[in-house]
């Protein structure tokens, strides 16, 4: 048999439960301690537990059970309103408007029993002597809810003009549905406006701006600021998600996800919260979530994507199309029974309104990567039919023949015309697109890439295009490589591609171009298919192959059609050049390759070396070298239409505008504009997810914690696969946002997870790093124990290293532990431990660390004195005055470690001002409690002289205080 708990552990677990987090274990064990309330007879205690119930219910999903709970406390007062305090009667007051707003979320409740209920609070206010305010939004909520509009625009105008009091709702959820009565309205502009308040953090709660931010979304969007709408997403749906109050905030964001082309986030969106579709909870906010849910499966279904598997419901997988019609049923119902008690068609009409939306955009890059992208059908355009696509042909000939990377998009757009119009074309361009069906393959390395190259190449031959035929025979050569062949099988296609073009005729217009690309094939062949593994046979075959790019460039210089070519050469040597060494031959080599295809009319060619000479400015740390060649990139790039070659260069120029300070936002915009490419080149795991760290880097160096750390968490997974570097460098960037954020547990999870790589690298110092940043974060997250072996372990290494200015620091943290758990003895061995690892050299450094090793061992060695010495440790007088003098003894020690720091904060001039002035003014506030008094005063008349030599401005920040202290010192 259990005992029943006492009133104080009632107490004690109530205030325990008020921090728990929201959800159904938390009004269980609301509801537990009630009935432990009740049955301890003590009336205030069942108050306290009524008053924690009804807050847990209302920040849950069953915010429908708190008219029971409350009804109690309505008894109470009613008995004896004299119980309640202020306090208690304050909040009583505040109930009605959550009671009042929980009515409408519920279609069992009766209008009839709401409007009674808006009554009976509005006499209650009036009793009381509170302002109708809030009375006249209940009033505004009621009526805009059951579309009762006339009666709802005059309660809006009541409740706006009604003065604020205590019993007002916050400014920020005012101004919430303020806003949202504006946006029903039609009135975006107007609703933003409104939110702007709590959107620029002027104005918060507990659940603003999550909620504002989820409502601008598409107002946003359709006003036209999509870099907002983006920002609004990462910052808010981070706020919102696992937070059942706020689940219908999620559905908004999974909505904003649908209409903006997102669908593969929307999804995952989805799979987060998946358990709330069908689980028990409040009717309207099932129904807000169900909504925003069924926008998106509408949107993949319309894609052609009903097959697609979705998230399981009703304890079973479910595809696309199965839920969207489960949900599309239990909403219409939903909506019907709001409906049949509200006696009109305004929550139904509303759904589908919201279900009928339109997308808003093509595709709004977020920034974010996905686990499960959408694979979307391949467009067809409507239009398609009415274009010649004789005309079509003739255009991408001629852009072929340029080498324009335009030209696919015209072969794709005659095929096109060809499926809709079920033409047949001629044998020409059936080869053609054949062959733009076998490119494609091999960019996706399909294993019937050479299968489709020698079908084309053979079907050339039939109608008397050898030239076009040579080409394919050298690209059956590259898909024989891909797929890994055999060195003599891909010799042999070789010898035949090359006899191939050589069999061109002299008068053949593509002969030349033809020879020349077999013979820069097959210096490149050369190396590739070298198969020993002696170093330095490795380095001998790159030199051959150098010496043959070098020839080849020699004997092409001057050859107008294969310029490109000569570029291709010179851009391979560059690369080799770069990777031994040698980044002045580089450089010039790229520069020639770039100049090259700009000269010969092809600047989409000169992008690719363009971009190598910005990254190889990077490499040495001239960034600003670095953008100037990126931009250059971009501006010759234009025409490019590759996802990976647009993305390489927009990476390259965010890491160049990256590394210049102040200019995070402009580096974020160029990085998010690379994750797209690549994602669009179907690279998001690879260069896409660096792309990524790029743009988390960008965001939290432009104070942009919450965005860098759920574009970083999107990409973590595939960064941890880019080598222990990269995964070093995104787990610590991820953890510095989390920090920010307030969440030092997840933070020092990173930190920990990225020592665990850096552990076994020659350098030990990353390792100790990482380990000095876990066990900070470890203490901002009340895990002592945990931030003590994270300590020791770091101190450890940047012994084993030999760093002493980190071990210092290090030392000292971990001392202030032990006086957080009362060992004030081991803290001070701690801090001599630091003073001695510093001891050493005049470098500035050691002597910063000394002085903030002085200063602390003085301010442990005061912390431990008080203000004022007690007397009630002995009656005797003469230990009293024992007491007194060991205090003044402390004092007299920490007063000269003070004024070894003091002097050493001045030689280091202004640049730690702040950390000399703190010092100087606790050693006058020593001396003064020392009885020296005068000695005080001067200390700081003097600290002020030098303060005022160091012109206007530093003196206007330091002086005024100074002056306050020595009025204090100097009564």
């Amino acid at each position: 048999m259990t005992t029943a708990p006492t009133p104080d552990e009632i107490r004690r677990a109530l205030w325990e439960n008020r921090s728990a987090p929201n959800g159904l274990l938390r009004n269980a064990r609301g509801e537990e301690l009630v009935a432990a309330a009740e049955a301890s007879g003590d009336r205030d205690l069942l108050r306290a537990a009524l008053f924690g119930l009804i807050q847990a219910y209302e920040y849950s999903t069953e915010r429908g059970k708190m008219m029971v709970p409350f009804a109690r406390l309505m008894r109470e007062w009613d008995d004896d309103p004299s119980a309640f305090d202020a306090h208690d009667t304050h909040t009583f007051h505040w109930l009605f408007k959550w009671v009042s707003s929980g009515m409408l979320t519920l279609p069992e409740m009766p209008l009839a029993t709401m409007e009674k209920w808006l009554a009976e609070m509005e006499y209650r206010y009036r009793t009381a002597g509170h302002s109708e305010r809030a009375v006249r939004q209940a009033e505004f909520e009621l009526a805009d809810h059951v579309g009762d509009s006339a009666r709802a625009a005059a309660a809006f105008a009541a409740w706006t003009a009604a003065e604020r009091d205590s019993m007002a709702n916050c400014h920020a959820c005012e101004l919430n549905d303020q806003g949202m009565y504006r946006m029903d309205q039609g009135d975006d502009e107007g609703a933003l406006a409104t939110w702007a308040p709590v959107l620029d953090g002027s104005t918060s709660c507990m659940e603003e701006p999550h909620r504002v931010l989820a409502h601008s979304l598409l107002p946003l969007v359709r006003t036209g600021r999509p870099d907002e709408a983006r920002a609004h997403h990462l910052r808010g749906y981070r706020m919102a998600k696992g937070n059942e109050s706020l689940l219908a905030s999620v559905g908004k964001h999974i909505e904003f996800c649908a209409l903006t082309g997102n669908e593969a986030r929307g999804l995952e969106l989805l799979a987060e919260h998946a358990a709330h579709l069908d689980t028990e909870g409040n009717p309207w906010t099932r129904l807000q979530l169900c909504g925003g849910t069924l926008v998106l499966l509408r949107r993949l279904v319309a894609l052609g994507l009903a097959g697609q598997p979705a998230v399981p419901y009703g304890g079973r997988p479910h595809t696309v199309g199965e839920l969207h019609d489960a949900l599309d049923t239990f909403t219409a119902s939903l909506a019907a029974a709001f409906d049949l008690r509200n006696g009109n068609d305004t929550v139904s009409s509303g759904l589908r309104r919201r279900l009928e939306a339109a997308p808003l955009t093509g595709r709004l890059p977020l920034g974010v990567g996905t686990a499960r992208p959408v694979v979307r059908p391949a467009p067809v355009s409507e239009a398609a039919a009415d274009e010649d696509v004789t005309a079509l042909a003739a255009r991408a000939r001629e852009l072929r023949a340029t080498g324009h990377p335009g030209a696919t998009a015209l072969w794709e757009r005659a095929g096109a015309v060809l499926e809709r119009t079920g033409e047949e074309p001629d044998r020409l361009l059936a080869l053609e697109l054949r062959e733009q069906h076998a490119l494609a393959a091999g960019r996706a390395g399909a294993d019937d890439a050479r299968a489709r190259f020698e079908d084309v190449a053979a079907g050339y031959r039939a109608v008397g295009e050898e030239g076009r035929a040579a080409l394919n025979d050298l690209r059956i050569v590259y898909a024989a490589l891909e797929a890994g062949e055999a060195p003599e099988e891909v010799l042999r296609l070789f010898d035949a591609a090359a006899a191939a073009a050589g069999a061109l005729g002299p008068a053949h217009p593509e002969r030349t171009r033809r020879i020349a690309t077999a013979a820069l094939t097959r210096a490149k062949l050369a190396v590739v298919l070298t198969s020993t593994e002696d170093e330095g046979g490795h380095e001998e075959a790159h030199a051959r192959l150098d010496a043959a790019l070098a020839a080849f460039a020699g004997e092409y210089a001057d050859v107008p059609d294969v310029c490109d070519l000569v570029a291709d050469a010179e851009q391979t040597r560059a690369d080799r050049a770069w990777q031994t060494g040698d980044p002045e031959s580089a450089d010039s080599l790229y520069a020639s390759a770039a100049r090259r295809c700009a000269e010969a009319g092809r600047p989409w060619d000169a992008a690719g070396p363009l971009a190598r000479r910005a990254q190889l400015r990077m490499a040495f740390g001239r960034p600003g070298e670095a953008e100037e060649f990126a931009r250059e990139a971009l501006v010759l790039g234009a025409e490019l239409v590759d996802g990976e070659q647009l993305g390489r260069i927009r990476l390259t120029l965010a890491e160049a505008v990256l590394a210049q300070d102040g200019r995070e936002g402009e580096a974020a915009e160029h990085a998010l504009e690379a994750a797209h490419w690549f994602d669009e080149a179907g690279q998001s795991a690879g260069p896409g997810a660096y792309a990524r760290l790029t743009l988390a880097q960008a965001y939290a160096g432009a104070g942009r914690a919450a965005e860098a750390a759920e574009v970083l968490e999107s990409a973590l997974p595939a960064l941890t696969g880019h080598g222990e570097d990269t995964a070093v460098r995104a787990r610590d960037t991820l953890a510095r946002c989390l920090r920010d954020l307030g969440d030092h547990r997840g933070a020092a999870e990173q930190y920990l997870l990225a020592a665990d790589v850096a552990k076994g690298w020659d350098d030990d110092r990353p390792h100790a790093q990482a380990a000095t940043l876990a066990a900070e974060s470890l203490a901002a997250a009340g895990m002592g124990g945990e931030a003590v072996a994270a300590y020791r372990r770091a101190i450890e290494l940047w012994q084993a290293v030999g760093e002493a200015v980190p071990l210092a620091r290090a030392l000292r943290s971990l001392a202030w532990l032990h006086v957080r758990d009362d060992d004030s003895a081991t803290a001070r061995t701690l801090m001599e431990e630091a003073l001695a690892a510093v001891a050493d050299g005049d470098e500035p450094p050691h002597l910063l660390e000394r002085a903030r090793t002085w200063t602390q061992t003085a301010e442990l060695l005061l912390d431990g004195v008080g203000g004022e010495e007690s007397e009630e440790d002995g009656t005797e007088d003469g230990a009293v005055t024992r007491s007194a003098a060991d205090a003044a003894g402390v004092r007299r020690e920490a007063l000269a470690l003070l004024d070894l720091a003091v002097p050493a904060f001045a030689a280091l001039g202004e640049a730690v001002l702040d950390e000399r002035v703190r010092c100087a003014v606790r050693a006058a506030w020593t001396e003064s409690e020392l009885d020296l008094g005068g000695e005080a005063a001067g200390r700081v008349r003097a600290l002020m002289a030098d303060i005022a030599a160091m012109g206007e401005e530093v003196a206007g920040v330091y002086l005024p205080r100074l002056e306050r202290t020595l009025g204090h010192l100097t009564p």
